[in-house]
């Protein structure tokens, strides 16, 4: 009795291999979907767009999520989230900065990096797809704040509000300071022995 071997059954993975035929149920679509299209849920919200604004801007200042406050919880408004930006700023701007040329030229740098974070943050959030135009809004209010309270004379009526008190000692060193260093760069002539404190008499 001639028995003859039966050869094993080619699996199923073999035959895909060998036809490129994908397995029963699987979707050619969604397995040819890019990685980050199939992780992109929903759309973006406004939480989320401006955690993307302090991230970038964590990074380009390279400091740590624990100075903002609640331990680096995302902000739910621009206000919100232009307060920890000023947080940010303040933390990197050097309390000890020998003379007002060195403290001016940390606020070069501190400010260059804050425009640059910004600008990539905005851009990341407008390139997201399906983005409601009121988070982009929302992402660009927050950048206007940041700017409008760091600028050296402050009229607007919001840093009064009872949200800003506890920020409001190291702004107005900050703006004090900012102060001090624009006279001293519209008038070279112009100097202060006593640092921030002579200015402060001044003002």
């Amino acid at each position: 009795m001639d028995i003859r071997k039966t050869p094993p059954p080619e699996s199923a993975a073999n035959r895909a291999a060998a036809t490129g035929a994908a397995e029963p149920g699987a979707d050619p679509k969604t397995d040819a979907a890019p990685i980050a299209d199939r992780a992109e849920i929903k759309p973006l919200d406004i939480p989320a767009a401006l955690q993307i604004l302090l991230s970038e801007v964590r990074a380009a200042l390279d400091l740590q999520a624990g100075i903002l406050s609640g331990g680096g919880t995302a902000p739910d408004s621009p206000v919100q989230a232009a307060q920890d930006l000023v947080r940010m700023v303040l933390q990197a701007m050097p309390d000890d900065a020998p003379d007002v040329s060195a403290w001016t030229a940390a606020l070069v740098r501190v400010e260059t990096a804050l425009q640059s974070g910004l600008t990539r943050a905005i851009a990341a959030v407008g390139a997201r797809r399906d983005v409601p135009a009121a988070v982009l809004d929302a992402a660009k209010e927050a950048r206007t704040l940041i700017f409008s309270v760091l600028g050296d004379e402050p009229q607007n009526p919001l840093w009064l509000r009872p949200e800003w008190v506890g920020l409001a000692p190291r702004l107005e060193r900050f703006w004090r300071r900012r102060r001090l260093a624009r006279r001293r760069l519209m008038d070279p002539d112009y100097s202060s022995d006593g640092g921030d404190d002579t200015d402060e008499r001044r003002s």
